[in-house]
């Protein structure tokens, strides 16, 4: 009975002991306490890291702390760092980079009462001296580099924006997201040099551990990535709650809520969608340092990067010891096809690439002349994966398959002159073409066994065949239909009515290969919403889709008039949808005829626009001509600066145009950097005068985004001659534009309607 005493007093004790001892898990901040760091402070005022089991303490820092230093000599410690981070791992530090935070760099030089500089060449002026920190980071030095800036000649040394709390005069590297506000505040003339204004995407904050803390413990590294992530994003969706904790809690630099404000609002724009590393992206890091001399060599992504689809050693060696052959058809637009560049590309290849990416994995693609040879080249294990399809029973008896990455459904492609397809059924004596063995038609029979399919080549000659009268309809996903419509520029057809079968588009994976599903089914999860909306919008341009037509709603009204009892309900119900049907009507109309960059008219308008105009024409003898012009040399501003810089162009130079042409005439983007002008009541010479004007414009117009502002434009005039076609009459305008480009361009060239 005395030793049971002794017993029990020996578990209170050791009880005790643990609880005053348990480990305390410290976050090394790399500055103070501010808005940067709302995650980790949300994380554990809300309780997020007391849900995973941890006991967090987040310490800013101090002027005897070097993070990567205390990281590496604490074991129960995380650090937060920047893409210099990299640097130091491939120069031997042992780290493992855990979370991108921030997905761009806020990092920044900004000159201060100094109007001498207006360009980053002006830095190099010896009297201008550069704070030695700048020269440190990633992001600056990729952006000085560019411009070919000689770092060794910069004059650098240490020296503090403040003095006396004032801002002196010189050149810093800032933090965009807070210390921008103070100049602001002061109106202090100033000029910022942004590395991502210059194609230069590094990461900002990063949670990084040492690589044995993260090996001696790895479920406490995914527990403390997680609860970080639900703390920022909570902090930045309550951003008026997590300042005033802030200011009562954390508010070491007495900053006002005014600061916090600005602050939160600059950070909101660059938050990590996914908190997920972009392999290519650090690849770019490491590059950098390679450049500049700074590292020898290149390290293995999963070493030292977490990637958080792998879970296990087994997992990570199966994937290093594969080259996984991914096998895409030529021509199932938009989900995977060759382009004009010989490419493989589409919606289904960006969502591998994506994957890929994460998982660190080798893959090569393997082009298929057809559907059924990718299905026969996947059972006889000739190919390892695709990656879009559905599941049915008949592919999983030798595929397994990955959790849907998108769901869409089939719908129905009809001419123009048929009205909206309410119900599905009411096909079942149409003829509707579908590809042979396509999932489309499998879903189809399944869900309506009554309908006449007729399975052909593929969805391109199931829409030749609609186009040309030879069959009712065809069917096949949403995304494939507008998209082909549109790119073919079928301006006889449109989407008229959709099916209730939903298709789930899927990687499929040869049988033998069933551990690769769970590793892609959580690398799917960690796609971000705004990726999946990035791919969707690069190649569905158009969803042109006709509401309820006046045959059906007149016979269903005439139907609900005989239901006496039944009519308020049912009117109601048609005021709901017809007020939803012209919204929808509305939005899909814009996205019909708008080109999405640059908001002028597309392709499609333009073709339906010169058709009209040539009946016109031709009927009452009136004049009518067109501008054909694109940008010169619009290659090089892409690679010089980057596609978004080409993109911004593009749009400039479209409001530029639009805006210095008649009322009456039509504007819009014929393809890339091509656009039309089509000039209604407008004989050659005025079309030429307008096209001159246009050239010398844009010539001295100056482009924002261009370094020294200017493009130059080529331009073909050609004027329609009566009894024309409209592709005699597009092909005689190329001529001129190609007439433009070989006498030297920036000029005009035309022919007026006397002339073949």
């Amino acid at each position: 009975r005395g030793g049971g005493r002794y017993l029990i007093k020996a578990i209170v004790v050791l009880l005790l002991v643990n609880l005053v001892y348990a480990k305390n898990i410290v976050i090394q901040l790399n500055w103070k306490y501010q808005f940067e760091f709302a995650g980790f402070i949300m994380a554990k005022e809300k309780g997020f890291y007391k849900k995973e089991g941890l006991d967090v303490t987040i310490k800013e820092l101090d002027n005897k702390t070097n993070v990567i230093k205390y990281v590496l000599n604490h074991s129960d410690s995380y650090g937060v760092g920047d893409a210099g981070l990299v640097h130091d791992v491939l120069n031997g530090k042992p780290l493992e980079l855990l979370m991108p935070i921030y997905k761009h760099s806020p990092y920044a030089l900004v000159a201060i009462n100094d109007k001498s500089i207006k360009t980053l060449k002006n830095l190099q002026n010896s009297n201008i001296t550069i704070d030695q920190f700048a020269l440190k980071n990633p992001s600056i030095l990729a952006m000085l580099k560019s411009h070919g800036i000689d770092i060794e000649k910069l004059h650098t040394k240490q020296q503090n924006i403040y003095s006396d709390n004032e801002l002196k005069r010189g050149v810093y590297v800032v933090y965009i997201s807070n210390e921008i506000y103070d100049i602001k505040q002061k109106n202090i003339p100033y000029k910022v040099f942004n590395p991502h204004d210059y194609g230069i995407d590094y990461y900002g904050d990063i949670l990084f551990s040492s690589q044995s803390t993260f090996k001696n413990n790895p479920e406490e590294a995914r527990k403390i990535i997680k609860a970080t992530k639900e703390g920022y994003k909570y902090a930045f969706s309550h951003i008026d709650e997590t300042i005033n904790v802030i200011l009562d809690k954390y508010n070491t630099q007495h900053l006002s809520y005014q600061k916090l404000k600005y602050e939160a609002t600059t950070l909101k724009t660059i938050l990590s969608d996914s908190f997920v590393f972009n392999k290519y992206k650090i690849r770019n890091i490491e590059n950098l340092f390679l450049i500049l001399g700074m590292t020898q060599k290149h390290l293995c992504y999963s070493e030292f990067v977490y990637t958080p689809s792998i879970l296990s050693k087994k997992e990570k060696i199966f994937l290093q010891s594969h080259l996984f052959r991914c096998a895409v058809t030529a021509n199932w637009e938009p989900f995977g096809f060759v382009d004009s560049k010989g490419m493989v590309t589409g919606i289904g290849v960006d969502y591998w690439n994506l994957v890929k990416q994460e998982l660190g994995i080798n893959s090569e693609y393997i082009v298929v002349d057809n559907w059924n040879k990718v299905l026969s080249d996947i059972k006889n294990k000739k190919v390892d994966i695709t990656p879009s399809t559905h599941k049915t029973p008949d592919k999983e008896k030798y595929a397994v398959f990955s959790k849907p990455y998108i769901s869409s459904r089939v719908v129905i492609a009809t001419l123009n002159n048929v009205g909206f397809i309410p119900d599905i059924s009411i096909l079942k004596n149409k003829t509707i073409a579908v590809g042979k063995n396509y999932s489309a038609y499998f879903l189809l029979r399944q869900k309506y066994p009554k309908l006449k399919l007729l399975q052909v080549k593929n969805i391109d000659e199931a829409l030749r065949m609609v186009s040309e009268g030879k069959v009712f309809a065809a069917a096949d996903i949403l995304p494939v239909i507008a998209y082909k419509i549109n790119k073919y520029s079928y301006s006889n057809l449109k989407i008229s009515g959709r099916t209730d079968a939903v298709f789930n588009v899927r990687f499929m994976v040869r049988k033998d290969y069933k551990e690769l599903i769970p590793i892609l089914n959580r690398a799917i999860d960690n796609i971000g919403d705004n990726e999946k909306n990035a791919i969707y919008r690069k190649y569905i341009t158009v969803n042109y889709q006709n509401g309820y037509s006046k045959r059906y709603v007149m016979f269903v009204l005439g139907g609900m008039i005989l239901l006496v009892v039944l009519f308020v309900v049912w009117l109601v119900v048609l005021k709901k949808e017809i007020l939803k049907r012209k919204k929808l009507e509305a939005q899909l109309e814009k996205m019909a005829i708008k080109d999405r960059l640059t908001n002028i008219y597309n392709r499609y308008k333009l073709d339906i626009v010169t058709q009209r105009q040539i009946i016109i024409a031709n009927r009452y003898k009136r004049p009518l001509s067109f501008i054909f012009f694109d940008i010169d040399y619009f290659k090089k501003i892409n690679d010089t600066y980057g596609h978004q810089v080409g993109d911004d162009v593009l749009k400039e130079l479209s409001s530029l145009v639009a805006s210095n042409i008649r009322g009456s005439d039509i504007f819009g983007r014929w393809g890339g950097e091509e656009f039309l002008i089509i000039c209604p009541e407008t004989t050659f010479d005025e079309a030429y005068r307008l096209a001159e004007k246009l050239r010398v414009l844009i010539f001295k117009y100056k482009f924002s985004q261009l370094e020294k502002g200017k493009i130059s434009c080529s331009f073909g005039v050609a004027m329609y001659k009566f009894g024309d076609t409209v592709k005699s009459t597009m092909l005689r305008l190329d001529r001129c534009l190609y007439l433009a480009k070989q006498n030297g361009r920036n000029r005009v060239e035309g022919k007026n309607q006397d002339v073949g």
